[in-house]
């Protein structure tokens, strides 16, 4: 389900391969979602993908973040 082609596609990138950078790793999240929905995200592009929600916490869980990234903007 949670597969490239399954019903509710999951970290489509991978994730970080062997460390999380506080900061740039919550960054790197929200450029992959901002790829998704502009379909440039290569390789693990889902198609049709039209809304990216991306989260991201550090600092010793001082920060958190969520996010929401679409193809066009919301309706009224």
């Amino acid at each position: 389900m949670t597969e490239l082609d399954g019903d509710l596609p999951v970290n489509m990138s991978g994730g970080v391969l062997s460390t999380n950078p506080i900061g740039a790793s919550g960054m790197i999240r929200f450029a992959e979602a901002a790829l998704q929905v502009r379909g440039q995200a290569g390789e693990h592009q889902v198609d049709g993908a039209r809304r990216v929600l991306g989260h991201a916490y550090g600092g010793g869980s001082q920060f958190f973040s969520m996010w929401l990234v679409g193809d066009r903007p919301p309706s009224s």
